[in-house]
């Protein structure tokens, strides 16, 4: 829901994690598909675009095995498992 800065300065205790977390947690689950949700309602369209660039490219600079796919969940989607 939040950035990492956000997650340890101001929302620090508001029980929510970062993407940043988010996919070093997927990483290390060694999964193929991470979808960002939860998005701060407060963001507008460009914003999340904004986060999802963000943490597609941390995913990129911190991989230390195979790609996890990252995407930013909408209403509607739908996903095969």
């Amino acid at each position: 829901m939040y950035s990492l800065g956000d997650t340890v300065s101001v929302k620090e205790d508001w029980g929510h994690s970062s993407n940043v977390v988010a996919v070093e947690l997927a990483q290390a689950a060694q999964v193929k598909r991470l979808a960002l949700f939860h998005q701060e309602p407060v963001l507008d369209d460009r914003m999340i675009e904004v986060v999802l660039a963000d943490t597609v490219r941390f995913e990129w600079i911190s991989r230390r095995g195979d790609k996890v796919e990252v995407i930013s969940a909408y209403d509607g989607l739908e996903l095969t498992v």
